[in-house]
């Protein structure tokens, strides 16, 4: 009996140990598209840089100020040896099967600080999968903002699509702020 009581103890407690049926279910959608979740300095939960832009000398880490609202944004910075030309990028990916065949607005607040003229931030997400012809991409216009603008873009997720991937790059020789991010249907 008392062993009995030490393992419901012990399942009750560690996630690792619970039956699959009492695991807790994971969103399948994107997340912390605000940057509210995380810690300032770190990268932002749920987001990577890519790896091309890790090795152009590109870095991303959470804020806690300079926002444009909420308690949290995102950062793509310049390292001092970045060329020109090249693209810093925070990706997020994520199941696409609640999103095939639906069309789809990414939208970003994002601004451009201490850059050169010509620098651009722009968001875009792709869809891949095993059926899809190829990767199917929705690219956005590239803006130059001083101050927040408003970026979107909006596209149709394949049938058959088996993980979309929000990406929100620069070219920038700065800091590229990013902050209240959503995907939602378009209407």
């Amino acid at each position: 009996m008392i062993r009995m009581l030490l393992w419901a103890a012990l399942v009750a407690q560690d996630p690792i140990l619970r039956l699959p049926s009492e695991a807790p279910q994971q969103h399948a959608g994107p997340s912390n598209l605000n940057f509210e979740v995380g810690e300032a300095g770190q990268a932002p939960t749920d987001w990577s840089i890519a790896q091309f832009s890790r090795i152009s000398g590109y870095s991303t880490e959470l804020r806690k100020q300079g926002c444009r609202s909420g308690s949290g944004c995102a950062v793509i910075i310049a390292g001092p040896k970045v060329e020109k030309r090249s693209e810093g990028a925070i990706v997020q990916q994520f199941p696409a099967e609640e999103y095939e065949g639906q069309r789809m607005r990414l939208r970003a607040w994002v601004k451009l600080a201490g850059g050169k003229k010509g620098d651009r931030i722009k968001v875009a997400f792709t869809a891949d999968g095993e059926d899809v012809e190829a990767t199917h991409t929705q690219k956005g216009r590239g803006v130059e903002a001083a101050e927040w603008t408003l970026a979107e873009v909006e596209g149709k997720v394949p049938w058959h699509a088996e993980t979309i991937h929000i990406v929100i790059s620069t070219t920038s020789t700065g800091t590229a702020w990013i902050d209240d991010v959503s995907f939602e249907p378009a209407r």
